[in-house]
């Protein structure tokens, strides 16, 4: 009992502490972020450890804490108040803050630049211009998704813990028909010269008629896909000619984009972008 007495006193004399973090949520700390403790007449200033650590002995009553992030870091909020902080009393006031993380490069599709299309990554997006250059703002920190919305496809990139603004390109993974788990519809597909999508050459009416045959089709069976098939030598510019012909189905077909696939065979003509009917299978 003596000492558990010594010890509760002991704790009551200890001056109050406030301690805390600026940090991601679950994430990287933002190091040297400078924290002040203002309790009327009484201001300390500290600078954040490494993990966006803070600590003050602090007086008692209420106090205002601020925050001055450093360079490439942003926050909602950089003020709180504290307490009433009593001897003996541990405060506990989080930071949340986000790290500015940019990526820049080409967005690339068997070495080729892939141009025009929409791409994500995280909560971040943008688009490609006429040389498959991008810029994404905001992304996460650690291994993170590419995505392009047309043709549905995805590559990885690794950003650092902090704020960065890194350049490098993004190669994008081409699946390869037969590692899809989908088998083909009895129906007749359709074809088209690649080079014809790529020029934007109107489509004739027998053209469209039999692509918005498989647009309709595809939403008759919930496991019904279409895929779009490039052959294997012709990634690059297949994956060009896909992007040109999903918009359409998507747009003025009204496929959903989920229903779309592509990829890439040896059995497609040479030249040539293949539109077929496909159903999901179930697992192998």
């Amino acid at each position: 009992m003596t000492f558990l007495f010594c010890a509760l006193l002991a704790a009551a004399l200890l001056p109050p502490i406030v301690e805390g973090t600026v940090s991601e949520p679950g994430g990287a700390g933002a190091a040297f972020a400078q924290v002040t403790l203002a309790q009327g007449d009484h201001v300390q200033v500290v600078r954040t450890g490494r993990d966006g650590s803070f600590r003050f002995r602090a007086f008692e009553g209420t106090g205002l804490l601020t925050v001055k992030l450093p360079q490439g870091w942003s926050a909602a909020a950089v003020t709180r108040e504290v307490g009433p902080a009593l001897r003996g009393d541990l405060i506990r006031a989080d930071f949340v803050a986000t790290a500015r993380r940019v990526l820049r490069g080409r967005l690339l599709v068997a070495g080729a630049p892939l141009p025009e299309v929409r791409l994500s990554a995280g909560s971040a997006s943008g688009s490609t211009d006429a040389r498959g250059l991008f810029v994404l703002e905001g992304l996460p920190a650690g291994v993170v998704d590419v995505r392009v919305d047309a043709p549905p496809l995805a590559g990885r990139v690794e950003m650092p813990a902090g704020p960065a603004d890194v350049a490098r390109d993004v190669s994008l993974s081409v699946p390869d028909f037969g590692s899809l788990r989908v088998s083909r519809v009895p129906q007749d597909g359709f074809e088209r010269p690649i080079s014809d999508w790529l020029a934007s050459k109107r489509l004739g009416r027998p053209e469209i008629g039999r692509m918005e045959r498989l647009a309709a089709l595809v939403g008759l069976d919930p496991a019904f896909r279409l895929a779009m098939v490039a052959p294997s030598r012709e990634a690059a510019r297949g994956a060009q000619a896909a992007a040109v012909l999903e918009r359409y189905l998507t747009g003025p077909a009204l496929v959903p984009p989920e229903r779309v696939l592509f990829a890439v065979a040896e059995f497609t003509r040479p030249g040539h972008l293949e539109l077929l009917l496909t159903r999901l299978e179930g697992p192998r």
